[in-house]
């Protein structure tokens, strides 16, 4: 055998192994690309954790949500808003310190159903928890709160007031 028959025979080799590697790529991109969008439908929103560590597997985690919050400042006082739907207000559990609000709550619930042939059971629980930093100090003893359809209400006023800018100026667009 001559060295030109065995360096194609080399090439041939290392062609035929290099295939299989290609298709393990792709396969592992399509794997990858499912497993993407298994995780994206099972569970209709990520919570604080799952964002946190992306690579972590959603069940392998506590099932802790982070509420959206809006916050806006009203001059005298600011007001957040915070969506906490399904939580009871009895349940829900607003601590106010100079420079921050802390919202946390848990509520559990079991439903039972028995019938002539089958017993049904059902329990779900809801947890979060969150702390609001506040850019101004405010009063934590004249806090207020209130909840109607999820949407709780908090209302922080200021310990200095200060003007609400309503001022407005037409500006000349070139």
């Amino acid at each position: 055998m001559t060295t030109s028959e065995k360096s194609e025979g080399t090439k041939r080799k290392e062609e035929e192994t290099n295939l299989p590697r290609r298709a393990d790529a792709f396969e592992t991109v399509r794997r990858n690309i499912e497993r993407n969008f298994e995780r994206a439908f099972t569970r209709p929103w990520p919570s604080a954790i799952d964002l946190r560590f992306p690579s972590m597997p959603f069940g392998a985690l506590l099932d802790v949500r982070t509420p959206l919050c809006d916050m806006v400042d009203k001059g005298d006082r600011y007001e957040v808003q915070v969506e906490v739907p399904g939580i009871e207000k009895e349940k829900v559990d607003l601590k106010a310190t100079r420079h921050a609000v802390e919202i946390s709550s848990e509520q559990s619930e079991k439903t039972e159903e028995k019938g002539k042939n089958y017993v049904y059971h059902e329990r779900s629980y809801r947890s979060f928890q969150r702390r609001i930093p506040i850019p101004e100090e405010i009063v934590p003893s004249k806090v207020n709160a209130k909840m109607v359809n999820g949407v709780l209400t908090i209302e922080l006023p200021k310990k200095v007031p200060t003007k609400a800018e309503e001022e407005r100026t037409k500006v000349k667009v070139e």
